[in-house]
């Protein structure tokens, strides 16, 4: 009887061991200002390279900055996606969508101007 007892007590807590494991959210979704803070570092990283870009003019540089705009448009996009329109966060995320796709267009335009080729990676979150 006491094996059979401790039998079922270990079965049992193996049990809730596993259900509490299973329950456990692997992958669970950054908040808001996380998201927001992921895009505008690379915003940040962007502006950064494209200022190096117009000091030194190494094609490297302005490659960089227009791989850190489509990160930071795409993250700013996917905030938007999951925002509602009905909240202010839709706005704040969309505002910086925007200033990201002006960026990625003065990117290309002076890419353009001084005989550089990008990649010509246009978000389909940007229209100009």
């Amino acid at each position: 009887m006491y094996r059979r007892c401790r039998k079922i007590a270990a079965s049992l807590l193996l049990l809730g061991f596993a259900v509490s494991c299973s329950s456990y959210d692997r992958f669970p979704i950054a908040s808001f200002s996380t998201r927001l803070q992921d895009g505008d570092r690379h915003l940040g990283w962007s502006l950064n390279y494209f200022n190096s870009w117009r000091r030194e003019r190494q094609p490297q540089y302005l490659l960089l900055a227009e791989d850190h705009t489509v990160n930071a448009i795409d993250a700013f996009s996917r905030l938007e996606s999951d925002t509602s329109p009905r909240i202010n966060e839709y706005y704040v995320a969309r505002e910086r969508r925007t200033r990201g796709c002006r960026l990625l267009a003065e990117l290309q335009f002076e890419a353009i101007n001084h005989g550089q080729d990008l990649r010509g990676m246009t978000p389909s979150g940007c229209t100009y």
